[in-house]
């Protein structure tokens, strides 16, 4: 067992800001920068505005998307990897879609059954209440959350809306706001 938390930071891209939408592409970066960049095509068309099309589509290649299922596998391969039998805690870039998203891939981990319950279908690794969002992360540090998360991370310049470079930049806000006391005092709470 290691002393060090095992944390990844995640984003997503997605069809719109309500209760049916449906996965676009998830990023996830962990704590040393190891990545998995998953496309999805089985996405709900239907919910394709020309925002998401200019902005998060425009930007993905096509022959590289999977089914949800399969990016379950992926997704699963990648984190039980990382976990080595440790908890590992995840960082959204936002407060609840990016979570409920990420966790209902897991239902992909019982195909058969009849309802997905994230308190009990989760890999134990993940079934720990302890997801984080980066706005409340900055709240509990003393600080505002920036209008600029790339900017106050020293990463101005990557791809906003890109699940990938987003996940990049959880990352490096994360790593920042662990330099204070309370940071260090949240990665200490992650280490136990």
């Amino acid at each position: 067992m290691s002393d060090k938390p095992k944390i990844v930071f995640l984003d997503t891209e997605f069809t719109g800001e309500h209760a049916a939408t449906t996965l676009v592409s998830l990023g996830l970066v962990t704590l040393e920068g190891d990545e998995l960049y998953l496309t999805f095509n089985d996405y709900d068309h239907n919910q394709v505005t020309d925002w998401l099309r200019e902005n998060v589509l425009a930007n993905i290649d096509e022959s590289k998307c999977v089914s949800s299922a399969e990016g379950y596998a992926s997704l699963s391969r990648f984190l039980s990897d990382y976990s080595d039998g440790q908890l590992v805690y995840v960082v959204s870039a936002g407060l609840a879609q990016d979570s409920v998203l990420f966790m209902e891939l897991f239902r992909y981990r019982t195909p058969n059954s009849e309802y997905f319950h994230s308190l009990h279908d989760l890999p134990d690794y993940l079934k720990h209440y302890a997801f984080i969002d980066l706005n409340t992360l900055f709240r509990t540090v003393g600080k505002s959350p920036p209008s600029d998360r790339a900017e106050f991370s020293g990463m101005a310049g990557m791809n906003p809306h890109d699940a990938l470079d987003d996940a990049r930049v959880v990352r490096a806000c994360f790593i920042e706001l662990c330099k204070g006391e309370a940071g260090k005092a949240l990665l200490s709470s992650l280490s136990r």
